[in-house]
């Protein structure tokens, strides 16, 4: 007997809002912290405390640098990140489409 797929679901990944943040990424090569906070409609604190979770994991790398006297911070996902996320996708369906034995 195979084991449930619940089981191999992430949950650093299962937050509704760390969720939200890693579909974003996943389909661009980076973003500005400012245009995902507002895509995603979140507080600066929130989004900070979030991307701090998933820095953490080593799921997403954080670029701080000054562009025209402006401090610019951009987020993508790490390539591990993007493998570890697909990954979580491919479980989540088999979750989501599980049959009764």
């Amino acid at each position: 007997m195979s084991p449930q797929p619940r089981t191999r679901l992430t949950t650093v990944m299962h937050s509704p809002t760390r969720l939200a943040i890693l579909g974003v990424l996943r389909h661009v090569q980076q973003i500005n912290f400012s245009d995902l906070q507002e895509s995603l409609e979140l507080s600066t604190a929130e989004l900070s405390r979030q991307l701090g979770i998933l820095e953490k994991e080593d799921l997403i790398e954080i670029a701080k640098f000054r562009e025209r006297r402006h401090a610019v911070t951009r987020v993508r996902l790490s390539p591990s990140g993007r493998e570890q996320f697909q990954q979580y996708l491919e479980e989540l369906r088999k979750v989501v489409q599980a049959e009764l034995d």
